[in-house]
């Protein structure tokens, strides 16, 4: 039986999410999660640090290191920086993640931010993917700021931030857009995992107009439906 399935068919709502990384998006994601009613485990290099961060989120919520962290997890979401090798070596320390639904928040930035170090024929999602042969891995939240991360700040007038995610794995996928909605945006399919590619360089955009062009980090890309 496939993890979606674990999770969806035994009547189970309420999910046990690994939060691999203590930065603003990890922090961010980790409330959002608890907010929906989700068991999360945040890792971090500082074992303190992830307590810290934990503590106000309730009981819902605990820190500790990274290989602690995915101990039964039914999700591991992946928010660490990719520069410097930071995300291989972190992800060196999870041990086997095999089947594992692998939630990949990276964007693969230079340390200026102002230009990524992949693209056109690969992407950090996909070099995850080879880093963690048998893990279910799914691209999403990577193209939504830290501060739109935060309770009241997913909607814009009447519409919600769209929250891109593409991967191979349906079943994963059928999970991950669960917490997408459950984190206060809109999922929207953006097929296999080769389109991380696409999805990192919307990223990029949206750091050039924020920052390069100072137009602030408090927005959120928006797919209108017809």
């Amino acid at each position: 039986m496939s993890d979606a399935q674990n999770i969806f068919n035994t009547g189970i709502t309420q999910m046990k999410i690994a939060v691999i990384g203590s930065g603003n998006v990890g922090s961010n994601l980790a409330n959002l999660f608890v907010l929906a009613n989700h068991q999360v485990v945040l890792g971090s290099r500082d074992a303190n640090k992830a307590k810290e961060i934990a503590e106000p989120l309730g009981e819902n919520a605990q820190g500790t290191t990274y290989a602690e962290a995915v101990v039964g997890a039914d999700v591991i979401v992946i928010a660490t920086p990719w520069a410097n090798n930071v995300t291989q070596d972190v992800i060196g320390e999870l041990g086997d993640l095999s089947g594992k639904i692998v939630i990949d928040c990276t964007n693969p930035l230079a340390p200026d931010y102002m230009s990524n170090t992949l693209g056109h024929t690969t992407s950090s999602a996909e070099e995850i993917a080879k880093m963690i042969p048998g893990a279910k891995v799914v691209k999403a939240f990577n193209t939504i700021f830290a501060e739109v991360m935060t309770p009241g700040k997913q909607t814009f007038g009447e519409n919600k931030g769209t929250g891109f995610y593409c991967g191979d794995y349906p079943e994963a996928k059928e999970v991950v857009a669960q917490l997408i909605q459950d984190a206060g945006f809109e999922p929207v399919d953006a097929g296999v995992l080769k389109n991380a590619r696409y999805l990192e360089a919307m990223a990029q955009l949206n750091i050039q107009i924020a920052y390069g062009l100072g137009g602030g980090t408090d927005v959120a890309f928006r797919y209108m439906r017809r």
